[in-house]
C-alpha cells in the first residue's frame, strides 16, 4: 500500500517513477472452475479483499527487488479499516480507516493525511466493473496450487490486446482472497509478483492490532486536499486509450501546499490505471523520456506552460499515447 499512489506518482512521475477472445458473453458466462464463472471468480476476489478479516505478510518483488510489509484488514460491516507497517527501508506506516488513509513517517516526524477512494491496493485487484473487465481480458481457471501453505485457483488474465499487461491469480477458493499475483508481459515474462509469504483469513482481530505503531503527538500533519473537477471545465481534453474509462477527475493540493496544485484525471479499463496530472504555471523543465519501472511506466512533456505526467501500470506505449492525446481547448 502506498500513501496514495498520487503521492509516489508525482514524485516518481515528474522525473519518473483462455482462449479466443471473440464472443465476450461467451467468455462471461463459461464456467472458470469450481462451479464459478468467470465473473464469479472476480466478484469473489473484489469482495474478499474488502470485506474479510485477514493478517499476514506480503512479499513484492519486482527484479532483483524485494520489500514486505504486515498487514492487517478488518471490517466492520459497513467500512474497511487496515494497517499497513513497511518491514523494509526507512520506517513508515498506513492507516486506513473507510477512505482515509494516515501516512506515518517516524524518522521526520511527519503525519500525511490522504483520501484515497476505493481500495484497490493487494490484495484488492483494481476499481473494477467485472463486465468491463471481461470486456479486455479473458479469464481461465487452471490448477491448484499452493501459496503460504494453502490451496489456490491458479487463474489467467489475458489481455485482448497490446495496450494492457496480463495478470496470473492465485485464489484461496473458500473465501475468494486473492494470495497472490503475477503481472504478465511479452510470452508471458514475469514483470512484478506480489504474495502472502503468510496469512490468517478469518480469525479474530483484535482492535490493538489497527492501532499505529507510534504516537503522533507533535508531529507535522500534511494534508493533501482535492475536490473534484472536470477537465473539459477546466479547458482540458484527454483522449483515453480504447477501453480505458475515467474513474476520478480532481485537483489537489501538492505536498500540502495549496497555492500549487495539479489537475489529476484517472483511467481505468477495470484492471490497470492511468493517472494524468496537468500542473498549469509548473516550473520550466526539459520533458522527461518514456521510463518505466517494473509495470509502471511514465511520460511527461509539455503543453503551454503546463507540465504534463502520465503514469501508468500499463505498457509504455500506452502511457506515451494519452499523455500525447492532452490538449488545451479553451477556458471555460
Amino acid at each position: 500500500m502506498q500513501c496514495s499512489r498520487w503521492t509516489n506518482t508525482l514524485l516518481l512521475g515528474a522525473v519518473l517513477f483462455l482462449t479466443d477472445a471473440a464472443a465476450v458473453g461467451h467468455d462471461a458466462a463459461a464456467p472458470a472452475s469450481d462451479g464459478r464463472s468467470a465473473i464469479d471468480w472476480l466478484r469473489a476476489i473484489q469482495t474478499a479483499a474488502m470485506q474479510a478479516d485477514y493478517t499476514g505478510t506480503i512479499t513484492y518483488q519486482r527484479g532483483d527487488e524485494i520489500r514486505s510489509s504486515h498487514i492487517v484488514h478488518y471490517f466492520d460491516g459497513t467500512a474497511p479499516r487496515e494497517r499497513v507497517l513497511m518491514l523494509d527501508g526507512r520506517p513508515r506506516e498506513f492507516i486506513r480507516e473507510g477512505d482515509e488513509v494516515h501516512c506515518l513517517y517516524p524518522k521526520v516526524r511527519r503525519l500525511v493525511i490522504e483520501h484515497a477512494g476505493a481500495h484497490a491496493s493487494f490484495p484488492a485487484l483494481g476499481h473494477f466493473d467485472v463486465s468491463r473487465v471481461l470486456e479486455h481480458y479473458v479469464l481461465t481457471a487452471g490448477a491448484l496450487e499452493r501459496v503460504a501453505g494453502i490451496d489456490c485457483r491458479v487463474l489467467q488474465l489475458t489481455p485482448r490486446d497490446s495496450l494492457r499487461y496480463g495478470y496470473k491469480l492465485w485464489v484461496e477458493s473458500k473465501s475468494g482472497l486473492l494470495l497472490k499475483v503475477q503481472v504478465l508481459g511479452t510470452a508471458d515474462a514475469v514483470i512484478e509478483q506480489i504474495a502472502f509469504s503468510d496469512v490468517r483469513i478469518g480469525e479474530p482481530i483484535s482492535m490493538v492490532e489497527l492501532k499505529p505503531s507510534w504516537s503522533t503527538t507533535g508531529w507535522d500533519v500534511v494534508q493533501h486536499a482535492s475536490h473534484k473537477i472536470e477537465l473539459i471545465r477546466q479547458g482540458w481534453s484527454v483522449t483515453a486509450p480504447e477501453g480505458f474509462q475515467v474513474v476520478t477527475e480532481v485537483e489537489r493540493s501538492l505536498r500540502g501546499d495549496s497555492n500549487q496544485a495539479a489537475l489529476q484525471a484517472v483511467y481505468s479499463d477495470g484492471l490497470a490505471t492511468i493517472s494524468v496530472f496537468i500542473e498549469p504555471g509548473a516550473a520550466q523543465a526539459d520533458p522527461g523520456p518514456l521510463q518505466q519501472h517494473g509495470p509502471f511506466s511514465a511520460f511527461m512533456r509539455r503543453v503551454g506552460d503546463a507540465r504534463i505526467t502520465a503514469v501508468g501500470e500499463v505498457p509504455p506505449e500506452t502511457t506515451r499515447s494519452i499523455a500525447d492525446s492532452v490538449r488545451f481547448v479553451a477556458s471555460h
